[in-house]
């Protein structure tokens, strides 16, 4: 079957109306019937705009020019805006961006899930519009002009790494250390990571940072050799900056395979206080990643839940215990479930140290022990908090025939929360009853959504 020839050409310049935001940031527009999605454009705005490239069935173009301005656009607060590709919606109203992110969640729920009108509740800022994140990574590559650079991806060549002056996502201390790691790699001789020629020792800056211990944590991805160089690095951040705790280095071989991890200096983990829990958190453990927004995010999934003292909880992705501690005071007994043993080793100690007693952690993968779990137990609610590629197929199949009246589903990925949610209420056994969403990410398209889901026959 052949599709009619586009309407437009590279090159072209149109003036043309914005009539929505797609996920991803950019304003989508239509001339004569054929989609343009323009970066930089937003709803409700005229621009003049250049095409840029056409694909089957859509163009994508740039603004060269607003001519009708959105009354939700606001000035970036960073200077890195358009380049970067870490933050896309800086130019939107915090407010503006909650509302496109939950309309965003709801077209997702439409299309994929199929739901004619899905329950998404209002969206909720969430934490401070910057300075907000727990951790953060640099990569190592070539900027701009050939030139070794430590930063963030570019926003249209993302082979390249854009040097970053300030980013406004981290507090202050975060762009010292890593102008420091940046400098003192160059001053050494350490060749930064060429994905193309599969070689270069330097990879990755990783920087976690505590709020309310003040505790900051380097984990450095490299590739293998051992120049003594490295490790006095290591000591020279942790003499500039005491604050440092541990610098953990990961060694990686040329086809991506963790070859190795060991400390550089300190300890290889950080401590941090929310809500009276003290967690020990290890470098490559994961731990949600907007701090200012921790205890609104456990309030939530708390309500949404609705544990009682009488209910047993499965946990899915129970990282180091975020939501494991608090669900266990409200609840008779939690089985929490990670595939990460660092993980799950910081979560016991982290039960421990808040006195939790009912709350027992498996090193597990959650689709190998599922469907024995579901089987030998009787639980009341289960909480699943995947990563972005949301839950594995087999996961999501034994939950789909779990006979569990209540399911709560964090999710940062709006869009495998919508295919997961297609599969579980397949054949009417689960049906979603409201999604809140978050806006746990400020200045960028992503969104935290906190799904409930309950079975049709309870």
């Amino acid at each position: 079957m052949n599709l009619p020839s586009p309407p437009v050409r590279a090159g072209d310049e149109l003036r043309l109306e914005i009539a929505d935001l797609a996920f991803g940031g950019r304003g989508v527009a239509r001339t004569s019937g054929f989609v343009v999605f323009v970066k930089g454009a937003l709803p409700g705005e005229v621009a003049r705009v250049r095409v840029r490239r056409v694909r089957p069935g859509y163009a994508e173009g740039e603004c060269l020019e607003v001519l009708v301005s959105s009354r939700d656009r606001v000035a970036p607060p960073c200077r890195h805006f358009g380049e970067c590709g870490g933050c896309d919606l800086q130019h939107l109203s915090r407010r503006a961006q909650a509302e496109a992110k939950r309309l965003q969640v709801k077209a997702l729920l439409q299309r994929v899930a199929g739901l004619e009108d899905p329950p998404v509740r209002a969206a909720e800022p969430a934490g401070e519009e910057t300075q907000y994140r727990f951790r953060m990574d640099f990569d190592w590559g070539t900027g701009p002009g050939g030139r070794p650079s430590l930063g963030l991806h570019h926003a249209d060549r993302a082979a390249e790494i854009l040097p970053i002056e300030t980013c406004l996502l981290m507090p202050e201390p975060v762009n010292q250390i890593r102008t420091l790691f940046a400098r003192r790699a160059a001053d050494s001789g350490f060749s930064p990571w060429d994905a193309r020629r599969r070689k270069g020792l330097m990879r990755r800056l990783g920087i976690q940072m505590a709020r309310a211990t003040g505790e900051i944590l380097i984990t450095l991805e490299t590739g293998r050799g051992d120049p003594p160089a490295l490790q006095e690095l290591a000591r020279a951040a942790a003499r500039a900056f005491p604050r440092i705790v541990g610098v953990v280095r990961r060694e990686f071989d040329r086809g991506d395979r963790l070859a190795g991890v060991s400390i550089l200096y300190g300890r290889d983990h950080l401590f941090e206080n929310v809500e009276g829990d003290r967690f020990k958190i290890p470098a490559g453990a994961f731990f949600q990643p907007n701090a200012t927004a921790w205890a609104q995010l456990r309030e939530v999934v708390a309500r949404e839940m609705e544990t009682g003292p009488g209910d047993s909880v499965l946990e899915l992705y129970c990282g180091v215990g975020f939501f494991t501690l608090p669900l266990a005071r409200r609840s008779r007994q939690i089985v929490a479930l990670d595939c990460s043993r660092e993980a799950v080793v910081a979560a016991r100690d982290n039960a421990a140290l808040g006195g939790v007693a009912n709350a027992r952690f498996l090193c597990r993968d959650a689709a190998d022990a599922l469907p024995a779990l579901l089987e030998e137990n009787r639980f009341d609610v289960v909480l699943v908090d995947p990563p972005r590629t949301g839950l594995p197929p087999a996961a999501t199949l034994a939950l789909a025939r779990a006979a569990v009246p209540r399911l709560l589903y964090v999710s940062c990925d709006p869009g495998t929360l919508a295919r997961d949610s297609k599969v579980l209420s397949r054949g009417g056994r689960w049906c979603l009853r409201s999604v809140v969403t978050l806006d746990l990410f400020p200045q960028t398209h992503h969104v935290e959504c906190v799904a409930r889901l309950e079975r049709r026959d309870n």
